[in-house]
């Protein structure tokens, strides 16, 4: 390479002689001054015509006036020449200054070609390296720079800060596999797994709950085994029952527990369809259709009510606590009282009406909905006592097609008997021609009482009004829904 350079710098200064015409006939150019018909000296150069020679030093330049003599093959220390190659500079010491060639040369400490002193570069000297990746100083991209080529220390080689999933393993990681999967054996966090570490383990745990002390709902000690639990078909813990199902309407939900009342069922499975389900209050189990349709559903039947006597205002079925067809819980036309009148709390009632009585199932009856709160229908019926519903006297004629109600009273509610002697209805509302309550002619609903045209034929629901004659009597039937 210092041959070559030698070379390159000859065939500049040769070039810088002829242009000034001092140059020997061999082309060399002399190191000494050069005086006025006098012959050059080293180099071996022929005597050459007379000129004005720069004489040239590492300090001064003077140009003098004489016969140029044989050339030199150097050229003074701080002289640049120029060439087909490009300017070349000579330092102090001698060497050619190739700073910005792409190429390393001493005593350049690097060259990129560049040398414009950024990232991962080259000062622009090319004495020095640019910022770099263990500098340990942080430049660029880096996110971290420790100055050192420990690769596990949280500071990467590449001058990255180490992550749990960058599948080196840093202290105090146990492992680092590069994924997310925490059912092999290296989980999240980096740790290796183990039966107690919540993480199951794929072919080896069947459960880990990170305590595994065999308690309900948990996992067995050695991870091998699921503790009792909801689904495993034995009624334990807090179990109310375990049937190994998700069928809702058995009388086990899927969670073990055994629903009060349709609402419960419908909350548990919002997808549950209208139907007969079985249900359970304290060590009471019974069946009652659940309407999971009307008004958002959650409605369970308490009882199936016909225009007979059984259902008159006087009749103990309003007041007394007994069930009677209980095994006919169904949505259908025949006369039921279910438990669910004596065992379900709820905040309305929905009054379903159909008339005339039709004898198709299931039946379709036109609703009327009544905010009414209470423990039970036997806490609101069994005393008596009168409590007004907001039904309104559009919606209670709503129930029966071409109803006929007087114009007057329009009082409305359970048992409803303004007068203790008079005509009186146990859910529904009456109607006087006189402007007030005392000898009301008709009524609608459910449980008629004491009306002189009452008999002949005998209807206890529905629609009737004694005022015309003939009188206005429309049977109908009546399902009483709580939620």
């Amino acid at each position: 390479m210092q041959g070559w350079k030698n070379e390159l710098v000859k065939g500049v200064a040769i070039l810088g002689c002829l242009a000034a015409q001092a140059c020997g006939d061999d082309g060399g150019v002399s190191s000494t001054t050069a005086t006025e018909g006098g012959t050059g000296t080293s180099g071996g150069g022929t005597e050459g015509s007379t000129g004005d020679v720069p004489t040239t030093d590492a300090t001064n330049t003077t140009p003098t006036s004489g016969t140029g003599g044989s050339g030199s093959d150097s050229v003074s220390a701080g002289q640049t020449t120029s060439g087909s190659t490009g300017d070349v500079t000579v330092s102090s010491s001698g060497t050619v200054d190739m700073c910005g060639n792409a190429v390393v040369d001493p005593p350049e400490v690097c060259d990129d070609g560049v040398n414009d002193g950024g990232y991962d570069g080259c000062a622009p000297d090319c004495s020095a390296l640019g910022p770099f990746c263990g500098d340990a100083m942080m430049n660029g991209a880096e996110t971290c720079d420790d100055g050192n080529q420990i690769d596990d220390d949280g500071c990467s080689n590449a001058c990255v800060a180490a992550v749990c999933g960058d599948g080196v393993v840093q202290a105090p990681e146990e492992c680092d596999d590069m994924n997310a999967d925490d059912t092999d054996m290296c989980v999240t966090g980096c740790k290796n797994a183990s039966c107690g570490d919540s993480f199951i383990l794929a072919g080896v745990e069947v459960c880990d709950d990170g305590v595994n002390d065999g308690m309900y709902g948990g996992c067995a000690q050695d991870c091998s085994a699921l503790a009792a639990f909801c689904g495993d078909g034995m009624k334990n813990g807090p179990e109310a029952c375990d049937d190994k199902n998700m069928v809702s309407s058995d009388g086990c939900l899927g969670d073990c527990t055994q629903p009060p009342n349709c609402l419960a069922i419908k909350t548990f499975d919002p997808a549950a369809k209208d139907g007969v389900y079985t249900l359970k209050v304290g060590d009471i189990t019974w069946q009652a259709y659940c309407d999971m349709t009307f008004d958002g559903g959650g409605w369970t039947l308490a009882a199936k009510a016909i225009p007979t006597d059984g259902w008159a205002y006087n009749s103990p079925r309003w007041t007394d606590n007994m069930v009677f067809n209980a095994n006919m819980p169904d949505f259908d036309h025949t006369a039921a009282k279910l438990a669910t009148w004596n065992l379900v709390p709820f905040t309305d009632i929905l009054l379903g009406m159909e008339s005339p009585v039709g004898n198709m199932n299931p039946p379709k009856p036109t609703y009327l909905k009544l905010a009414m709160a209470k423990a039970s229908l036997f806490a609101l019926f069994s005393p008596g006592t009168y409590v007004a519903t907001m039904g309104t006297k559009a919606g209670w004629a709503g129930l029966v097609p071409a109803s006929s109600l007087q114009a007057n009273c329009n009082q409305e509610g359970i048992n409803n008997a303004p007068n203790n002697n008079g005509p009186r209805v146990r859910l529904g509302i009456l109607g006087n021609n006189q402007n007030d309550c005392l000898t009301p002619d008709s009524a609608l609903g459910v449980g008629f009482g004491n009306f002189t045209c009452q008999n002949n034929p005998f209807i206890s629901v529905g629609n009737i009004n004694c005022e015309p004659n003939p009188p206005t009597k429309k049977n109908g039937m009546a399902w009483i829904f709580v939620r």
